[in-house]
This record gives structure tokens, sequence and C-alpha cells, in this order.
């Protein structure tokens, strides 16, 4: 004897059937750890919160944020002190101008940036540490909306499926993104020695971004943009009541420059 069981991979009809068909969903190899309880997350919420699954979205990300408030608040100190030491950075790179790349002038140039920022408290890897923190739990929303059989036609205002990508000619949250990635993006302090050129680069990374997102989920797209209007917030919070510490002065003397001899 034998028992079968024919139907969707719904996670509460298999809990209810045999505790054991709940392993038949696959919620990823590497970061199933975090989509499994994520989906659950989503369907407490939505169950008895929000009564929606788009909103639900919407909160969960905004608690997630709030999680993870204490290492972006880092962040943001680490960037707001390394735009006051633009000038010193400039007066650094100033003093090694025009060296070749193989030159061994450069190690002693880069010591000196290591220095001034080990002096001031600053981590120069600090700025990447919110997008590091994003990754997996972009994965995991990402699996669990390819997963997740409960989100299939789950609809939100104009969205009538949260799982597909959205049924308009132009697609509105892709586009609302791309305006919040360039607000915050002009928002963030700059990196101190940053080439001009990589700074125009850079503003084009929002519509990189952009055309990524238009062909996702609309479900993953929203989870992006409320990161991004959170991190506006945060962001602008930071700016206004987050001054950075006043960095040590280096008295920096220009490099005479050699006089040609005729010989």
């Amino acid at each position: 004897k034998f028992s079968t069981y024919v139907g969707p991979k719904d996670a509460e009809i298999l809990r209810r059937v045999d505790p054991k068909l709940d392993q038949s969903i696959d919620w990823g190899r590497w970061f199933g750890f975090l989509a499994k309880p994520l989906f659950y997350a989503l369907r407490w919420t939505n169950d008895n919160l929000a009564h929606n699954y788009g909103w639900a979205i919407v909160l969960v990300t905004i608690a997630l944020n709030m999680l993870t408030l204490p290492l972006r608040l880092t962040s943001m100190k680490s960037a707001k002190k390394m735009q006051t030491l633009q000038p010193q950075i400039a007066a650094i790179n100033a003093r090694y101008k025009n060296l070749p790349l193989r030159d061994p002038k450069q190690q002693e140039k880069n010591a000196e940036v290591m220095a001034l920022y080990k002096k001031n408290g600053v981590n120069p890897l600090g700025g990447c540490l919110p997008m590091v923190i994003q990754l997996p739990f972009f994965i995991s929303f990402y699996t669990v909306l390819t997963v997740a059989i409960e989100l299939r036609g789950a609809d939100w205002l104009w969205v009538h499926d949260l799982s597909r990508p959205e049924q308009l000619p132009i697609r509105i949250l892709p586009v609302v993104l791309i305006a919040t990635q360039f607000l915050m993006q002009r928002m963030t302090p700059a990196s101190p020695g940053m080439d001009p050129a990589q700074q125009k680069m850079m503003m084009f990374m929002p519509l990189a971004l952009g055309f990524m997102f238009y062909y996702q989920s609309a479900g993953l797209v929203l989870y992006w943009l409320t990161g991004n209007v959170v991190g506006v917030l945060q962001q602008w919070l930071t700016n206004k009541f987050v001054t950075g510490t006043p960095a040590n002065v280096i008295d920096v003397k220009p490099v005479p420059k050699k006089k040609a001899v005729r010989t």
C-alpha cells in the first residue's frame, strides 16, 4: 500500500498531507536557509497584517532594512568621513602625479592613503557593505517568487501577478526604481580620489540596473524599490544629522620641479 499526492506545491497543503512533503519544495542550494523563512514571513504578514502579498513584500522589506540598519549606518558614517578626507586624498594624489602604474612609489602612495584611513577610523570598503547585505536577500526573494505557488496570480494595486513582469506598455515599477536609484546615488557621498570620468560612468549604473529589472517579476522590483525608498530616507537623515569626523590636516608641500640642465 502507498499513498500519492497530486497537486500544487502549496506549503500549507503539503504540511497537512505529510510534513515530509515540505521537503519537495526546492528553496535553492545556497540561500535556501534564507528563502524558506522569508516565504513564511511573507505568508504570515499576508495572513495576519497586510492581507495582500504586495504589501507583505513592502512590510517585510522595511523590517529587513530596520534589522540591518546598524550596519548601514556604520557604512554611511564611514562614507561621510571619507568625504571629509577628499582634500587630503587629492593632495596625496598630486604628490605622486604622473607616476607609472608599476613605479615602486605607487606602493608608498597607497601606504599613505591607508595610513590616513586608519588614523581617521575609515574603512574604504565600508560603502560596499549594504550591497553585500542585500545580495543574499535579493536571491532569496527571487527564489520565493519563482518557487512559491502562493504568489502566482497575487495582485497589488495595478499589478495583476507579482510573480511575473508588469503587463503594461511601459512598466511603472522599473521606471520609478531608476528614479530612486539616481536620487540615492546623488545623495551618497562620492569616494575620495575617484576620477571624474569614473563618476560620470557611475551615473549610468541606475540605467543598467533598471534595464535588468525591467524584465524581472513585479514582486522582485517591488522589493528592490522599497529598499531604495528606505535607503533614500536613511541617507537623507544621515546627511542631515551625521557629520563626518574632522580629518587630521596634513601639510602637503608641492614637489619642486627639476630644472632642465643643458649639456
